[in-house]
């Protein structure tokens, strides 16, 4: 069993629950929150290795005064960058706005476009920055030709 433990904040049901059945079936140890304030408690009691974080979430009712549901996931980011550096991160959302992006990026946190990044995609990426392994989505390139 494997002994790595994802965090997955998102609350898209329908795009976090294959991404969790497809970690929880090569043995990583899954968590879910679905709004900001849920996230920073969990991270608060628990081990986690890597997050992934939607960009438009509920903050929860601890932080609604704080962040709005457009920028949440912004500022998650960088409370988890600031609070937990040795935890990696992925940002996978369907915001396109440049600003916010190169804000995520500069943080050193890698993001991903829900709904035209497939599946498989994400899991080699994840799976990667969990085991120091690259994987391809390709069996052999070199066959394409």
């Amino acid at each position: 069993m494997n002994s790595k433990t994802v965090l997955l904040i998102d609350d898209e049901q329908s795009f976090l629950e294959p991404l969790a059945d497809a970690l929880v079936f090569e043995g990583y140890r899954i968590l879910k929150a679905r709004t900001a304030d849920e996230a920073l408690e969990i991270l608060k009691r628990e081990r986690v290795d890597l997050v992934t974080i939607d960009i438009m979430l509920d903050p929860g009712e601890a932080l609604q005064d704080q962040v709005d549901s457009h920028s949440t996931g912004l500022f998650l980011c960088e409370e988890i960058t600031r609070k937990y550096p040795k935890i990696d991160a992925f940002c996978i959302s369907v915001v396109s706005e440049m600003r916010i992006i190169r804000k995520i990026e500069a943080l050193g946190i890698r993001f991903l476009r829900k709904g035209e990044t497939p599946l498989r995609t994400v899991l080699n990426m994840l799976r990667s920055r969990l085991t120091g392994v690259a994987y391809s989505s390709a069996r052999d390139r070199s066959t394409r030709r």
